[in-house]
């Protein structure tokens, strides 16, 4: 047995093929969280934003009806505000859709977000950039209980440690009858080939580099509804697909949205 390891370690490529991923191991163990959240803050955020422009319209009109919910606050109700809370949202591209007058918060685990976080004010003085939280959605303690109106996630929960503890969380903190708006990208459910790939990348760069589950069941979880919410209403679609590089995303193509009602 040991003759026939050093014959296998004999060869070059082999050991170097190791010795890679070695080093990838330890890099991930020892600053994988840093380098994830250097690369989302630094370069990551002109892929986001292209992918926020081909999902513009359909985004807007998901989030749309949030305009006719009324706040548990007497203050925000009369000024036709919300409280709202979103989950990881790096450059803030579903601020535009929020409606006049509310107070957001944002729990983002990457804290070189906090700094354009408060800038964002500029660009979208109709909301009132509240408070930002360094933490995880499956553990938001220092939001109190009943407190929001609103939470939305757009393509956080394929990279939670817990997406139960998330939903958990999220059904926490909401007032009675507060709603939970989500946008995930879940596991393929139609191509096999994708789906293979899927899994694949999961284990492998995808997680190293972005901390994502492209294989996550998403929407199967949120359907089960271990967290106890009133009403469920979701529906799984696909995005508008692009040519050349942009072809890749059809990896991360089947999408679920939906709202979950406290």
């Amino acid at each position: 047995m040991f003759d026939i390891l050093l014959e296998i370690l004999s060869h070059s490529w082999i050991r170097n093929s190791l010795l890679a991923c070695g080093i990838l191991l330890l890099i991930r163990k020892y600053a994988g969280n840093f380098i994830q959240q250097v690369f989302f803050a630094k370069i990551y955020n002109a892929a986001l934003g292209t992918y926020h422009q081909t999902c513009y319209t359909l985004k807007k009109q998901h989030l749309e009806s949030m305009k006719n919910h009324k706040s548990a606050d007497p203050e925000l109700k009369k000024k036709g505000g919300l409280r709202i809370l979103e989950i990881g949202p790096g450059p803030g591209y579903n601020f535009e859709f929020y409606p006049p007058n509310s107070e957001l918060t944002v729990v983002e685990v990457n804290p070189f977000f906090e700094e354009q976080f408060f800038k964002k004010q500029v660009d979208h003085r109709h909301i009132k950039m509240e408070r930002f939280v360094v933490g995880f959605a499956e553990d938001m303690k220092s939001v109190p209980d009943n407190s929001v109106d609103i939470v939305v996630s757009t393509m956080v929960l394929c990279s939670v440690r817990s997406v139960e503890g998330a939903l958990k969380e999220i059904h926490r903190i909401l007032v009675p009858g507060g709603k939970y708006y989500y946008w995930e990208h879940i596991r393929e459910f139609t191509y096999f080939w994708i789906l293979f790939v899927q899994h694949l990348l999961s284990y492998t760069i995808y997680d190293m580099m972005f901390g994502c589950q492209l294989n996550r069941k998403s929407d199967e979880i949120i359907k089960a509804n271990k967290a106890g919410f009133s009403n469920i209403d979701q529906q799984l679609f696909r995005t508008p697909q692009k040519g050349g590089l942009h072809a890749i995303c059809i990896f991360h193509s089947a999408h679920v949205k939906g709202i979950a009602t406290k």
